[in-house]
């Protein structure tokens, strides 16, 4: 049987989930990888380019990126490409002309995965809709004013109704998505988040600072990821154990008042875009991650700390417990109790050989095990051959 011929096709802020999957399912297709990259949107996870090109067209990534080279370790660099636009307005018909050219393009293709709902200039991949699959990373939209605009809430509303495949990483949430937008049981794909080993490319013996005496929150800064009641817990934490610290690494504009916090010598703030070497620094040297949502689906954040085998206390919402199994790879809380959070901190703190658990059984199940990317990938390939033998 011939290798089925895959367009993924993902925004660059998922290239942290994609480049871990891709450097597992290069084996299994022939996939080319296309992320869009424009004017004011050229930054994000795995992507930290510098200076965005004014050039128009598609190109090889690393041709266009010399910041993308890293990458091309992890996967094929001939199947990697960016779909390069420069204008800052987004109904600039170049753009619209790009992306026209882009699903010219990809009628050539099997199966085109996409990773978020068609908008503006995007459209006419609508034009391809049968061979489309989509990834859901949100069946239910968080509670922050950016995954609720109108244009947000309409791409997603058009996108569940002109396209029939669909995959989903959670199934806390599944039914509830099914309902909500009207879907069919058989429309809808499972599959999971496995750890964000493309991470490893930093990993260091020991990194510069490593002493394991912070917990760390790291994501981006918005108002349904709990920060405020992390704040809280680690004033707690901090009375029976003052040699720990709380670092607190992210882009954003918090919606309460830090200042209180930042007089505190055992909180740092690193209120900017974090790239990946010194993320994965962070990660290695702490203690524990914190994932205090008040809100969410699954989280990448999660797969971050994974990818280093790094245990994770994280809140009782969306695909959380899933991800974080309690007393498996970490400890589940209930959201916004300040208490609860503090009382986990404190109890890691004073049983550290949990941590040790935690994280062999984190390397057990999603190195080789059953939540390795290997696995997800045999899922995926799986998902695109009945999405070609449907629409044969």
């Amino acid at each position: 049987m011939r290798k089925l011929k895959i367009a993924y096709f993902s925004g660059r802020m998922f290239s942290d989930v994609d480049l871990s999957l891709l450097m597992e399912a290069k084996e299994m297709a022939e996939i080319d990888y296309y992320v869009p990259v424009f004017k004011n949107y050229y930054k994000g996870a795995a992507f930290n380019i510098q200076k965005p090109s004014p050039k128009y067209g598609i190109y090889p990534a690393t041709e266009l990126y010399s910041e993308l080279t890293p990458c091309s370790r992890l996967i094929d660099a001939n199947r990697f490409f960016v779909v390069n636009s420069y204008a800052s307005r987004m109904w600039y018909p170049r753009n619209l002309w790009l992306y026209i050219k882009l699903a010219w393009r990809m009628r050539r293709y099997d199966v085109i995965h996409i990773t978020d709902f068609p908008q503006y200039y995007e459209m006419p991949l609508y034009t391809l809709r049968k061979k489309i699959v989509l990834t859901v990373h949100d069946p239910i939209p968080h509670s922050t004013a950016v995954c609720n605009t109108p244009l947000v809430l309409k791409a997603r509303k058009w996108g569940f109704r002109l396209l029939n495949h669909f995959i989903i990483l959670n199934t806390a949430q599944k039914e509830e998505c099914i309902t909500l937008n009207h879907l069919e049981k058989k429309q809808i794909y499972d599959s999971r988040l496995g750890r964000y080993d493309y991470l490893r490319m930093y990993e260091r013996q020991h990194p510069n600072g490593a002493k394991d005496d912070y917990f760390l929150f790291f994501g981006q800064i918005a108002s349904n990821k709990g920060i405020d009641y992390l704040l809280e817990a680690m004033k707690r934490v901090h009375e029976q154990y003052p040699w720990m610290r709380l670092i607190v690494a992210g882009k954003g504009q918090y919606p309460f008042d830090i200042s209180e916090y930042q007089q505190l010598d055992y909180i740092e703030f690193r209120n900017r875009f974090i790239p990946d070497a010194e993320l994965a620094e962070l990660i290695q040297g702490a203690y524990c991650a914190v994932c205090p949502y008040k809100d969410a689906t699954q989280s990448g954040v999660v797969m971050s700390a994974f990818a280093f085998n790094k245990p994770i206390i994280a809140t009782n919402v969306g695909g959380l417990p899933e991800q974080v199994v309690h007393e498996k790879y970490g400890l589940i809380v209930p959201p916004c109790d300040v208490e609860a959070l503090a009382s986990a901190m404190i109890h890691l703190l004073s049983h550290p050989e949990k941590l040790q658990e935690f994280a062999d059984n984190i390397q057990s199940d999603y190195a080789e095990g059953p939540k390795s990317w290997k696995d997800i990938a045999k899922g995926l390939i799986t998902i695109y051959q009945k999405i070609v033998e449907k629409k044969s």
